[in-house]
């Protein structure tokens, strides 16, 4: 029997952002006046990113916690996914994300940059297809998302900070090289 490798792979993406702080307020007012929340939105409200990315075949979840969710860090991100897959004898990758500001051509471009930085432009086909903006029901990243959150996040104090944040998401299986 021979050895089957893997030349392609379908992979869903999506991004969220988890903030230090809830952001919903409650207010009251009288009868046909407009309610007047007090807020301490004045504090600089901290924000932590996560990258998640799910295989369709196999279920592996690539997953990345950033400051930021950039073009650059969006692209950075794709080329280590590019990068570990080629690992794996995976030499087509479709990508299927959603209409986000962050998957213009500029993060194509930069992706581009990166992969002929490493070297393996030429050794792998990038392919991206564009899900409507928030489809849970088709999107296996956002729907992974939602797991988490529903798992790891929705479950702690009102007073937590980034870092326990971080902490409660370390357990989350990482599976990208830092490469």
């Amino acid at each position: 029997m021979s050895k089957v490798t893997t030349t392609r792979q379908t992979d869903f993406y999506d991004e969220f952002a988890v903030y230090d702080r809830p952001s919903l307020y409650y207010a009251w007012a009288e009868k046909n006046t407009k309610p007047e929340v007090s807020s301490n939105q004045k504090q600089q409200q901290h924000e932590l990113n996560g990258v998640l990315g799910v295989d369709a075949v196999s279920e592996q979840l690539y997953f990345q916690l950033h400051p930021k969710a950039k073009a650059e860090d969006i692209a950075a991100y794709f080329a280590h996914f590019c990068h570990d897959s080629l690992q794996e004898n995976c030499t087509r990758i479709d990508i299927v994300l959603d209409n986000n500001s962050t998957h213009t051509q500029k993060m194509k471009g930069l992706l581009y940059d990166y992969l002929l930085s490493r070297e393996i432009c030429d050794t792998i086909e990038v392919n991206f297809l564009h899900s409507p903006a928030y489809s849970p029901d088709f999107n296996l990243a956002e729907y992974e998302i939602h797991l988490l959150r529903l798992q790891k996040l929705h479950h702690l104090p009102s007073t937590v900070t980034m870092e326990q944040i971080r902490l409660s998401l370390e357990d989350v299986k990482y599976l990208m090289s830092n490469t």
